[in-house]
């Protein structure tokens, strides 16, 4: 019976066992031989690829070098006159030139048509080239080019063509010239190139055809490369690659573009066997391999007739040292005196093994204490910081919050570990009362980070509700899966009540907390485009206070303001909730009402005109009746657009004053007839009217500087008046209200920009002339419709550099309110032209209710304190010191201010005490006329 070969060798032995441990101790070194002569190989393929790309480059220079010669020539010759003459002078011409240039076998000329008019070699036959792309290519971008291989139809040659136009004096391509180059020249021109034994070098065209190769150029010209190295060679381009040839020999080729892609698209390559490359390092693994055979057989040998006496009595004393450490003695040692051979290394690498234990055991100690300590920083970090932060485990269950999360939710710490992040961090719309989706269960279902929507709300345990912003992204293992959530949020409750706040003032009225106009014509808009699909009854209405001139003149504008505080606060309890009330300017007030009958809409008017009329204005000692007229206009459909409906309650409200006042009007389509017949004629038709009479008058008024120390200027603001058929000026004030309600302000503005810059031009022009140039700063007025106007900017831009006035010869003058409830695009306006130079003045400076609050923001150069104040210093404390404190603030921010309405020395005086920057009025300069020229008698 036969033995297996684990009864011949007894592989639970020792001696065996060292044996084939001596085997295996062979196989690292015959790896590293293998590895070297790999090293050996790869290196000698490195210095194979730098020697092939240096032939490679150097044999497509040497064909370069001869097509660039041949462009060069053709380059000489499509300047000869003498192809321009007859065919046969052509023809004698060129066969000189082949016969004096070798490696060519013709030169032609082709003419735009494609037809070949002359020849050095006489055409048989006539012969047109027009399809070819080479022809195609130098006709179109001018310039030499080079074709692909051909077998020349009268040379009968293996050629290539190549061409370069002539050109007419103008630039034009006239004609082309060609060569057809023999491409056993130049084959011969690159055999001079030394090649390796059994290397092979190609050059092929654009198609892929063998143009020139060593060995064997006759047999290969003409023919196709393969298809492998073909794409290699337009892949690669430059570099090299290992490709098995036609011939069944793997090589490895180098590549290399024939010159650049403006002499030729040939490509060259060289190709070396494999073998031959690899060879030397082939021959050298064989030699060390079967020297590490010999010294492995001799190991064998030694191992296995002294492997007891060495090896065993060494293994027991590792045996005994190793039960030791298995019993946690880690200061056990084997006592094996240290050598070289196997046994002493192991007996050394057990004993360090040993003292690596004891420094491990020593360094996991310290790491904890590390670790420890990183977890304080880490969590007094996260004590410290503003925002709050909740972490979760897999299961979104709370482990840990800082002292912020704590105090926004409500929960401390040891409450809410463990409990689900859903339980203590309770988030809803803040508008829609509806509940959000918690971001910890988002982060868990969607694998991802993810952020809250805006208008979130946490409800806190205590019934606090904090506006937040948070985000929550995933914890992960080193392996990627999520181990946790941490949620990150802060409370942002000032900054969205601010933004609500800005918001807010920019729809309503800053003095009586109602809807502005705009605010109000945005609601009317949207209603009657709705009525476009939906019929619904709805009811305009036009209140326009009776009396409030007499207590504004009277009493000042303070008073004013305080009557129309009250009257607000009388009004909007009369109306419904789903109603408008909008304060439409000055003592104007409107009223929408949404889905509300004719009858309904006459009973809501005479409430509000009879609780009006029942109050009466105390202001100190003195009692003020008050009455309104109020226009009605009932619709129910889009017939009337926005600019009709407010004409037609305007037209209405007319009529209830001239009536009697103090009365409700109710529109009629016959009530514009009845208004022209009685002589009214509307503000938007005189308006209307004005733009087509040139109606319009410019007046200018001196802005005096009262500071001796500063350098003066002139300085003047203009003011729009209209002239009425008696030639009597009209102020802006009359007609404003109108033309904003006719939304005519931006044509105005446009107009009054247009002819004031015309005019400015040419005022600065002739003090240029008579050398009195100096700074003349002229301030116009922009109104709230043209800060709405998206062109208006780009309008004034143009003007700027139509008439070629200097930016800073400008000052455009914003009034507060108007800033106030445009503040967005104000603060565009200003900030497009002030970097150029433009000055800006904030008018009516202190008739707002938050004036400091926004000026900061607005970046102006002037405030025009509001006239009532200054009117009023003389004799009213309040003003004097509501001046005093706009000066002082002023002057903090740089900012220079001047006084309206200065009108006798008194106030001058005071305004002098105060130090207030500049003064206008009648007492310091009256108006005079811009626009026409000074002496037109018209009066204001």
């Amino acid at each position: 019976m036969k033995k297996t070969l684990g009864q011949r060798f007894n592989f639970d032995s020792l001696r065996i066992r060292l044996l084939v441990l001596v085997l295996l101790a062979i196989v690292p070194p015959v790896i590293l031989t293998v590895y070297g002569a790999w090293k050996e190989r790869q290196q000698a393929i490195r210095i194979a690829e730098d020697n092939l790309q240096q032939m490679t480059q150097l044999a497509a220079t040497s064909e370069a070098r001869m097509i660039e010669g041949a462009r060069q020539l053709l380059s000489v010759l499509s300047t000869l006159p003498e192809l321009q003459g007859n065919a046969k002078t052509c023809n004698q011409f060129l066969a000189n030139v082949l016969q004096r240039n070798q490696g060519y076998t013709n030169f032609g000329l082709i003419q735009l048509n494609g037809d070949v008019s002359c020849s050095a070699i006489p055409l048989q036959n006539k012969i047109n080239l027009g399809s070819r792309t080479y022809f195609k290519q130098t006709v179109e971008q001018r310039t030499f080019t080079a074709g692909d291989y051909v077998f020349g139809r009268t040379s009968r040659k293996h050629t290539i063509n190549l061409t370069y136009p002539v050109l007419d004096n103008k630039g034009n391509v006239r004609s082309v010239i060609f060569a057809a180059l023999d491409l056993s020249y130049l084959d011969r021109f690159v055999s001079d190139i030394a090649l390796p034994s059994g290397a092979v070098l190609i050059t092929a065209d654009s198609r892929g055809t063998i143009i020139a190769r060593r060995p064997d150029p006759e047999k290969w010209i003409g023919t196709r490369t393969p298809p492998s190295l073909f794409d290699v060679m337009i892949k690669v381009g430059f570099g090299t690659s290992e490709l098995t040839d036609s011939d069944g020999i793997r090589r490895l080729h180098a590549f290399a573009p024939v010159g650049t892609s403006d002499v030729s698209n040939f490509k060259v390559s060289i190709g070396i066997p494999m073998d031959d490359i690899v060879a030397p390092a082939n021959h050298l693994q064989m030699m060390e391999l079967t020297t590490l055979a010999v010294i492995a057989l001799l190991a064998l040998v030694a191992a296995w007739f002294v492997g007891d006496v060495i090896i065993l009595r060494r293994v027991k004393a590792l045996v005994r040292t190793a039960d030791q450490v298995g019993a946690g003695n880690l200061h056990a040692r084997t006592g094996i005196r240290y050598g070289k051979e196997e046994i002493s290394q192991l007996a050394r690498a057990f004993d360090g093994m040993v003292a690596s234990l004891r420094q491990h055991e020593a360094e996991r100690e310290e790491s904890k204490a590390i670790l420890f300590t990183e977890k304080e920083r880490a969590q007094v970090t996260l004590e410290s910081i503003a925002d709050a932060v909740i972490t979760t485990d897999k299961l979104g269950n709370i482990e840990y919050m800082n002292p912020v999360a704590e105090e926004l939710t409500g929960w401390s710490k040891a409450e809410a570990e463990g409990l689900p992040s859903a339980r203590v961090f309770k988030i809803v719309n803040g508008f829609t009362r509806e509940p959000v989706a918690n971001p910890v269960e988002m982060v868990l279902e969607q694998q991802s980070n993810v952020e809250l929507s805006k208008d979130t709300v946490l409800l806190s345990r205590n019934g606090t509700e904090y506006a937040v912003e948070d985000s929550a992204a995933p914890i992960r293992n080193r392996e990627g899966e999520i181990i946790g959530v941490v949620l990150v949020f802060h409370d942002v409750s000032d900054s969205r009540q601010l933004a609500i706040q800005l918001s807010h003032q920019a729809a309503h009225d800053p003095l009586t907390g109602l809807f502005n106009r705009r605010e109000f014509e945005r609601r009317l808009e949207l209603a009657i485009d709705t009525l476009a699909r939906q019929s619904r009854q709805h009811a305009l209405l036009y209140l326009d206070l009776d009396q409030f001139k007499i207590v504004n003149d009277t009493c000042g504008h303070s008073a004013g303001d305080e009557l129309l505080r009250q009257i607000t606060a009388l009004l909007q309890p009369l109306v419904r909730d789903s109603d408008t009330l909008a304060r439409l300017g000055g003592d104007e007030f409107g009223a929408f009402l949404e889905n509300c009958s004719p009858e309904s809409a006459v009973r809501i008017a005479e409430k509000l005109r009879q609780t009006i009329c029942d109050f009466h204005f105390v202001w100190q000692d003195k009692i003020f009746p008050i009455g309104v007229s109020i226009g009605l206009v009932n619709f129910s459909n889009n017939a009337l657009s926005l600019p009709d409906l407010l004409s037609a309650a305007d037209t209405a409200c007319y009529i209830a004053k001239d009536t009697g006042r103090n009365r409700v009007h109710i529109y009629r389509t016959e009530d514009h007839q009845l208004a022209t017949r009685e002589g009214e004629v509307k503000w938007n038709e005189r308006i209307q009217k004005a733009f087509e009479n040139d109606a319009f008058r410019l007046q200018s008024q001196k802005i005096v500087n009262l500071r001796p120390n500063r350098k003066n200027h002139l300085f003047d603001e203009l003011c729009l008046y209209l002239a009425d058929d008696n030639g009597k000026l009209i102020p802006t004030s009359a007609f404003m209200p109108a033309a904003e309600r006719y939304h005519f302000m931006p044509t105005i503005d446009r107009w009054i920009i247009r002819t004031a810059f015309a005019q400015h031009a040419a005022t600065l022009d002739a003090m240029d002339t008579s050398g009195e140039i100096g700074q003349h700063l002229l301030m116009l007025k922009i109104s709230g419709n043209s800060l709405d106007d998206e062109h208006f900017l780009e309008f004034v831009h143009e003007q700027f550099a139509e008439f070629g006035v200097p930016y800073n010869a400008i000052c455009f003058s914003i009034a507060e309110t108007t800033a106030i409830t445009n503040l967005t695009r104000a603060l565009r306006f200003i900030e497009a032209l002030k970097p150029r130079g433009c000055s800006f003045a904030l008018g009516d400076f202190g008739s707002g209710m938050s004036s400091f609050a926004y000026l900061k923001h607005l970046h102006v150069d002037y405030l025009k304190i509001d006239g009532g104040y200054i009117k009023g210093m003389a004799h009213d404390p309040v003003d004097y010191a509501k001046v005093e404190a706009i000066q002082r603030i002023s002057s903090v921010m740089g900012i220079d201010t001047i006084a309206q309405n200065v009108d006798d020395a008194n106030t001058l005086a005071r305004l002098q005490k105060v130090g207030v920057g500049y003064a206008q009025g009648s007492f310091v300069g009256k108006a005079v006329s811009f626009y026409p020229p000074a002496e037109s008698s018209a009066t204001v």
